[in-house]
């Protein structure tokens, strides 16, 4: 009988033993999965909130870089409202076009003599909305940005100084 008894206590240690290891291995996995679920929320997060960001910064530095005397203005073609930056370099007038145009925040440089088309721009960063309006010395840029949060941008122009 006492050889039963050590053969029993022996499957059960065995049973035991893999009852544990398949344990382990199931609560390994659902922590892995865990992680891979906070893993991917706090990357779309992070790149949400650095739309906006990027979209305020690049527009801040783009007034910034333009700002001069009768550089900054609004213009509106065809429904499109578009922020114009005028500079001179050697002698010839250009513009910085910058405008939402298909959900995207878009760049155009071109010649002052040329006529703005939206569709030759060049897409910097998603911007489902983008509304420029100068009141005295300060312009206001409010926008949406590709994830739908707002973000404004105020600049105080140095050429209305």
């Amino acid at each position: 009988m006492s050889g039963k008894r050590k053969n029993v206590q022996h499957s059960m240690q065995g049973v035991f033993v893999f009852v544990l290891l398949g344990l382990f291995a199931v609560m390994s996995t659902l922590m892995v999965l865990l992680g891979a679920q906070m893993y991917r929320n706090t990357v779309e997060h992070a790149s949400a909130n650095n739309e906006g960001r990027v979209l305020s910064a690049y527009v801040r530095s783009m007034i910034r870089a333009e700002d001069a005397a009768d550089a900054v203005a609004i213009e509106d073609y065809d429904g499109v409202k578009a922020l114009a930056l005028h500079e001179t370099i050697d002698d010839e007038e250009y513009v910085t076009w910058l405008y939402s145009y298909d959900g995207q925040l878009y760049e155009q440089f071109t010649g002052a003599d040329r006529d703005f088309a939206p569709q030759s721009g060049t897409a910097i960063c998603p911007a489902a909305s983008f509304e420029p309006a100068i009141e005295g010395g300060l312009l206001t840029v409010n926008m949406v940005d590709g994830a739908g949060e707002p973000c404004t941008v105020r600049v105080g122009l140095r050429c209305a100084r």
